[in-house]
């Protein structure tokens, strides 16, 4: 595939995920609050009591989708390994420890409240863990499209 058929692809899948999130935000948000049979079901109560969070977090991954969106931009410049996309995956990685954190500090407001449900708890840690991946991941590629740039430099140099 030519690298503006990748491009194409990757800015499909960037809308497609920003689409997808409005439908999970907006619909979790719609069902918190149009949700009226019973308002002690435990799901739209959960969503009442914990709203906020689930749009910073919303913020969080719509932030990191920018950033991706700038990552397609560059490979679709040709410019791929670029101190550009560093910057842009440690931005991702940064937004993805702020994550991290916003979800500890649900679980010690949980703690305090002496809300220790089980599957909320087991929930968000594992949000967590997968917030910790994304992080090292997102470090990794930085680390790789850097090493990647100073070898495109050191070529550039030498022809």
């Amino acid at each position: 595939m030519r690298s503006t058929t990748v491009n194409y692809w990757l800015k499909a899948v960037t809308v497609f995920m920003a689409l997808l999130g409005l439908a999970f935000f907006g619909g979790a948000t719609a069902y918190a609050y149009m949700y009226k049979p019973d308002f002690n079901e435990p799901i739209p109560t959960y969503l009442r009591q914990n709203i906020i969070s689930l749009w910073i977090t919303a913020a969080f991954c719509y932030i990191i989708l920018f950033f991706f969106w700038r990552i397609v931009t560059e490979i679709g410049k040709n410019n791929s390994f670029s101190m550009e996309n560093v910057k842009n995956f440690k931005n991702m990685a940064v937004c993805g420890g702020l994550l991290i954190v916003e979800h500890i500090v649900q679980l010690v407001i949980w703690a305090v409240k002496g809300e220790t449900a089980l599957i909320p708890l087991s929930y968000t840690l594992l949000k967590i863990l997968v917030f910790i991946i994304f992080v090292i991941l997102c470090v990794a590629m930085s680390k790789l499209v850097q090493n990647a740039y100073l070898i495109k430099q050191e070529n550039d140099l030498t022809i």
